[in-house]
């Protein structure tokens, strides 16, 4: 059940400026070398508005500030407008996958309430506590809401059919291509009467957050603090779980040490196939340095902890190994291992769609990372002061 608002945004003027110049990936998966890709794209890319001008420069106040001043900037020369009603968003991204085969992925863009969890909106991950006070420090210090948080639900799209929505519902604002060739398309509902329809009825479907669990955690915290009237709210996209477009991909784990543990990778690989292998279901496998994967099956059912937990649990019982590394590209997750005197790659399928969904409505909590929802929400699409109203 969550409560998503139109908003009186702000987003960049067509006519004045190209929008695919504008849109950028979330902070969370812009690498150095991506950052200095942006800035060079355009030099109004959105990515000033969140990680600054400096790739691999170190993120504090004065860097945030200035990313706030970039985009009020952008607003004072009127290469962004403001909406001059609440508005919510068709939203659409095509986009090409790892293998190639191109996706669309579409839902609605809006602001939603920032209440406790289960209250609409349900969390499947762990909140580690670094990050958001980053996060915390970055909203104070840019007063700005740019990052969108990811939300899916089941029936999104046949609830708005109900009230007369479909894909292209809505004035086209733009459709174009970013830096990397995904084409976006943005359409904006703006009557009165059809977006009081719309929030009542999305209202009433109950979401989970896909990706985003720091943003809506910082618009929680920051929307107790006075001075910050619009953190009660956060950007949010809200999706359709059950859509072709969206992919739920699995987050491999990697975990490395020093010979002087004590424990040799063969031991640590040895047990987790003693407790880990079913013997049948979605297959994955583990690997040692310079060593041969070896072949498990995983029956994923709610009837337990997710692989991830059990995995993790399992690699406890040998004290502390050192903190997991989390990458998505099996390439990446070897060049860990292999730079490595005594490791394990765990090579993980991804969590099935029904699964996903049984647990985060039982309020199973997984580790960190465990699941990658593809694509990710870009930057630059619609952004928001957090010091102020936007709602009238």
């Amino acid at each position: 059940m969550p409560r998503m608002k139109a908003i009186r945004g702000l987003r960049v003027r067509p006519e004045v400026l190209d929008p695919g110049e504008v849109i950028c990936p979330p902070y969370d998966v812009i690498s150095p070398e991506m950052h200095r890709q942006l800035l060079d794209h355009s030099p109004h890319n959105a990515v000033r508005w969140i990680l600054g001008e400096n790739p691999g420069g170190p993120l504090d106040e004065e860097v945030y500030r200035s990313c706030g001043e970039a985009l009020r900037s952008a607003l004072a020369e009127e290469r962004l407008l403001r909406e001059e009603k609440p508005s919510l968003y068709r939203y659409q991204i095509r986009y090409s996958d790892p293998s190639g085969a191109e996706s669309v992925l579409h839902g609605i863009l809006a602001a939603v309430e920032a209440r406790p969890w289960g209250e609409g909106v349900f969390n499947h991950e762990e909140i580690r506590p670094h990050t958001l006070e980053n996060l915390i420090e970055q909203a104070r210090c840019t007063t700005i809401d740019t990052g969108v948080v990811m939300l899916t639900c089941e029936g999104l799209e046949s609830a708005l059919s109900e009230v007369g929505v479909g894909i292209e519902t809505g004035e086209l604002l733009f459709e174009r291509q970013d830096w990397q060739g995904d084409v976006h398309a943005l359409r904006r509902l703006d009557d009165p009467e059809l977006v009081a329809q719309l929030e009542s009825r999305l209202e009433s479907i109950p979401s989970a957050v896909a990706d985003g669990h720091h943003r809506y955690t910082t618009a929680m915290t920051l929307g107790q603090e006075a001075e910050f009237p619009g953190a009660k709210l956060v950007l949010a996209f809200l999706c359709d779980l059950h859509q072709p477009g969206l992919k739920i991909r699995p987050t491999h784990r990697v975990w490395t040490w020093k010979t002087e543990k004590n424990v040799s990778s063969e031991q640590v690989r040895d047990r987790l196939v003693a407790v880990l292998d079913d013997g049948e279901g979605d297959p994955w496998s583990i690997e040692i340095p310079s060593g041969e994967a070896v072949k498990l099956h995983c029956r994923q059912d709610a009837s337990r902890p997710t692989l991830s937990r059990r995995l993790q649990d399992a690699i406890d019982e040998f004290g502390e190994l050192g903190a997991v590394a989390t990458p998505h590209q099996s390439n990446v997750a070897r060049e860990i291992l292999n730079g490595s005197e005594m490791g394990v790659f765990c090579q993980l399928p991804p969590l099935g769609r029904d699964e996903f969904w049984t647990r985060v409505l039982a309020g199973e909590i997984f580790p960190p990372k465990t699941t990658f929802f593809e694509p990710k929400i870009s930057t630059g699409l619609v952004a928001r002061f957090i010091d102020e109203e936007d709602l009238k």
